[in-house]
């Protein structure tokens, strides 16, 4: 069975070819100068040591001749002068290179994201294991890069153990194997306290509890949540939670990096004894007078250095490997295809609504068997007004996820003007629809006018619309009373912002809805933060303003849909009762006294 830390020779070439293409498409000419400078700067050493070793030389045979002076040594310190300038320009260059594509990474690689979220769409996302997919990338999306990176690494200390292997050869070649051999017992040693850890990090369970601990973080330091936090006093029961996982978690690290340091200390005694052992083989030559002093410095240099590229080669190998495990599931995101395959039928803007029918659906939520809907059947006409009623749990804002085909029914067809929704491509059913969700998105960091147009932002703004659809939805005069009107940033976080209450937030929302005017309106709950009177006006608005449009209004409180010209009533994925508001009351069933016991309630 292949293991998590297991990756194929395949995956390696396909991983670091996709990153280097990110680093590339970053910035082509940090990308060339990255890989340049890394090689230079990891030739630094063996030509330092070699021009040093020259000058030891030189400075012997001046002292052996009389009347010598510091100016015969001018060429040698020229040189020296000169690398050392040269290097120096290299390892600016190196940096420059480096922060670059660090710094223009962050907004690269956030669109990425961004972009594959939106191709996936809320239909993919909802899946779990998707869930945790994405958790995968919000971990590890940094490391893309650092694959790249950690690949001219490697290219960088192949080229040194080439160079520094060819000088040693001639002259200590038995080094070679010994530091070879001694290489491989130090990369075994790192690979396996590397797996350990990494499979630690990326087991199931943990990998789930860090997901629901993190979420729990983000409640405890979440301005819209910490005060009911605070009032309930949940803080100690939350963060004990957070903080046992995290302790058991965390501890289980830090035996795998205690374990890991200590070995690696036992590796760096192999490291030096070997490296003991090539210089005494040097001295020997040394003393032999095969070579002089300058070259005895030299070739010490030259055991170390290729010691040093043969260790940073296998380093940066089981690092590279550390890099491709985690960016191998960021890489499988990328990879994804949307769970909900996108049809292939072109649906236009629809000038006339368009009838819809759901046949003999049956559905229920991934990784739960429980039937939300079995053999349901419902036929909306062209420009009806219809209203889907019904308590918490009876399928409502299911129906609602069908409808925009979020998931599709295991049974049954969702069918628009005869068309069965799975054929159509799911973009153009979606600029025939708009959908104002109970959970609705609020954009503080837009400003009133920008968060109402944001509905149909694919059109240039018509400011005159903007104010028609906030004067609908009952917003127009408070907006008109914000510091900036229509220009207020809407939310007091940014400067000159303001805090519109849950009330004016989800008016705006309804503006915008107003102002997309889909041919099919669903409103999902549209009022709950809304006060009755305001809820009263907009009601009436809305029947008036989609006069020509089909409306669906999903909702609990029977007062909001009497004027619709059918009420569908729900229970437990069941229609049990539909007509109109005085047919239903002269029924006398479910919907007539859900209606009195409601309308007690505001007496």
């Amino acid at each position: 069975m292949k293991k998590k830390s297991d990756v194929t020779l395949k995956e390696y070439i396909k991983i670091s070819l996709w990153s280097m293409k990110i680093s590339w498409g970053i910035s082509k000419s940090a990308t060339i100068l990255s890989l340049i400078c890394e090689i230079l700067r990891n030739l630094r050493g063996l030509i330092d040591t070699y021009v040093i070793a020259k000058l030891i030389d030189k400075l012997l045979l001046l002292i052996s001749n009389d009347g010598s002076t510091v100016a015969d040594l001018i060429p040698f310190l020229v040189i020296l002068l000169g690398i050392d300038v040269f290097f120096s320009g290299v390892g600016e260059l190196r940096a420059y290179s480096s922060r670059v594509i660090r710094r223009l990474s962050n907004s690269y690689l956030n669109k990425m994201e961004y972009e594959k979220i939106n191709y996936l769409g809320v239909q993919t996302l909802e899946y779990p294991d998707v869930a945790n997919a994405l958790q995968k990338v919000n971990d590890w999306l940094g490391y893309v890069t650092e694959v790249g990176n950690s690949v001219v690494r490697i290219i960088a200390s192949i080229v040194k153990i080439f160079v520094s292997g060819a000088i040693i050869a001639s002259v200590v070649p038995i080094v070679i194997p010994m530091i070879l051999v001694a290489s491989i017992v130090f990369y075994l040693q790192r690979r396996y306290f590397f797996k350990k850890e990494f499979e630690w990090q990326t087991n199931d369970d943990h990998l789930t509890r860090r997901r629901r601990s993190n979420w729990m973080a983000g409640e405890l330091s979440d301005a819209k949540t910490i005060g009911e936090i605070s009032i309930i006093g949940a803080y100690k029961f939350l963060d004990r939670k957070f903080t046992d996982f995290f302790n058991y978690y965390n501890s289980g690290l830090v035996k795998i990096i205690k374990q890991d340091s200590t070995s690696g200390f036992l590796m760096s005694i192999l490291s030096n004894v070997v490296i003991f052992v090539g210089y005494i083989q040097v001295f020997q030559l040394f003393l032999s007078k095969l070579i002089t002093l300058g070259n005895t410095t030299f070739y010490m240099g030259a055991v170390s250095s290729f010691y040093g590229a043969v260790e940073s080669f296998f380093a940066e190998f089981v690092a590279y490997r550390d890099f491709v495990l985690k960016v191998k599931d960021v890489y499988g995101f990328f990879q994804m295809e949307p769970k909900i395959k996108d049809g292939e039928y072109k649906l236009p803007r629809l000038v006339t609504p368009p009838t819809i029918e759901l046949k003999k659906v049956s559905f229920h939520y991934p990784n739960n068997d429980i039937q939300i809907l079995k053999n349901f059947s419902l036929s909306i006409k062209a420009g009806e007004k219809i209203a889907i009623v019904g308590e918490n749990g009876a399928g409502k804002s299911t129906l609602v996820k069908l409808l925009a085909r979020i998931y599709d029914p295991q049974e049954g067809e969702v069918m628009i003007n005869d068309k069965n929704m799975k054929d159509i491509i799911l973009d153009d059913w979606y600029k025939n629809l708009g959908i104002l969700f109970q959970d609705f998105n609020f954009y503080g960091e837009l400003d009133a006018q920008e968060n109402i147009y944001i509905g149909k932002s694919m059109k240039p703004m018509d400011r005159d619309q903007v104010k028609e659809a906030s004067e609908g939805a009952d917003a127009h005069s408070f907006i008109e009373k914000y510091p900036e009107k229509y220009k207020t940033i809407m939310s007091e976080r940014f400067k000159g912002g303001i805090q519109p209450s849950k009330g004016q937030r989800q008016k705006i929302a309804i503006a915008r809805f107003f102002y997309r005017d889909a041919p099919v309106a669903i409103f999902d709950e549209p009022t709950s933060a809304i006060d009755a009177e305001s809820e009263y006006k907009i009601f009436n608005k809305i029947y008036k303003f989609f006069d020509n449009k089909t409306v669906i209004i999903i909702s609990h409180r029977f007062s909001t849909v009497r004027n619709a010209d059918r009420i569908v009533v729900l229970d437990q994925g069941r229609i049990v009762e539909e007509g109109s508001h005085k047919e239903l009351l002269a029924m006398n069933g479910k919907y007539a006294q859900a209606f009195k016991k409601q309308a007690e309630g505001y007496l």
